[in-house]
């Protein structure tokens, strides 16, 4: 029987989501207070959003790798990075256009610095995968 094993590239993922939540579950508290008011909703769905992204993107680089052809590869990381960025600028639209003047920009800025975390450590974990081949 085969042992269920967790590649490190998901517990990378699951750490940075797990530790972006808690973040906001203590600002949310009045635990971590901040200069400027941070829409935690914005946050936790951006984080939420990305994070489902990056499971699927992992997924998919770890299939790339077995594929003999490298271009699928290096196709498999740049489809799912552009696809996250495209995924997150029509949230924030979205978001946008139905807040109006309740926008929240602080928030939309912070779900840009998880985008890029999160493609951080993606792209790591791929090019990792990649090189034990």
């Amino acid at each position: 029987m085969r042992k269920f094993r967790i590649n490190k590239n998901y517990t990378a993922l699951l750490l940075l989501f797990l530790i972006i939540n808690l973040i906001c579950l203590l600002y949310k508290n009045g635990y971590i207070h901040a200069a400027l008011y941070i829409d935690i909703n914005v946050v936790v769905v951006a984080n939420a959003l990305l994070f489902l992204l990056a499971l699927f993107g992992t997924y998919r680089h770890i299939a790339s790798v077995r594929d003999p052809n490298p271009n699928v590869f290096i196709r498999s990381i740049m489809m799912m990075t552009v696809l996250k960025f495209f995924v997150l600028c029509g949230a924030a639209i979205i978001y946008i256009l139905l807040a109006k003047q309740n926008r929240n920009v602080p928030g939309i800025i912070i779900g840009m610095i998880l985008y890029v975390l999160y493609s951080i450590l993606e792209t790591r974990g791929a090019f990792m995968v990649n090189k034990k081949k």
